[in-house]
């Protein structure tokens, strides 16, 4: 099932707009790569699935048709980086624009979840306990698409509550 492309205000819409077995892709759009999320089809749990460059558009947009036709995907969610104060700044607006076009090519409604300290947190969350901080954290592409998976989970969270 494909609908047009559409922001969705309200993320509670996506369970009554996406079909039976359909998932949600979340996105944590950066200037460099793009972390990828899924859900499950029941809506419930994020899973990270990989981190893609951003390199050219095309290869951006074939990457990620191939895990939406691969994983049936009926929504996208992408993290909103709000200033701390909740107003938008350069990067939210360079990840509304980035969000109105991947939407536009994949056809594919879409909407936002507020993303503000999601990879600080993921990275404490995975910070290895030793003397240099820098060389022990988990990898960036990692931190990438777990950030996504931590975007979607608040999402689905508030989609299912």
């Amino acid at each position: 099932m494909s609908i047009e492309t559409k922001k969705i205000e309200d993320i509670k819409e996506f369970k009554e707009i996406i079909g039976n077995n359909q998932r949600i892709m979340g996105l944590d759009v950066g200037s460099k790569r793009i972390g990828i999320s899924i859900s499950d089809p029941e809506l419930k749990i994020a899973i990270s699935l990989k981190t893609i460059n951003r390199d050219k558009s095309i290869k951006l947009f074939n990457d990620l048709n191939n895990v939406v036709q691969k994983f049936k995907i009926g929504g996208l969610i992408f993290g909103m980086p709000l200033n701390m104060d909740g107003s938008l700044g350069k990067s939210a607006q360079s990840v509304t624009d980035t969000a109105l076009l991947i939407s536009q090519n994949l056809k594919i409604p879409y909407g936002f979840w507020d993303e503000r300290l999601s990879s600080v947190a993921v990275e404490r969350y995975f910070e290895k306990p030793k003397k240099s901080r820098k060389k022990n954290m988990i990898n960036k592409k990692e931190i990438d698409n777990l950030a996504a998976a931590f975007i979607l989970d608040g999402a689905l969270q508030y989609i299912n509550n």
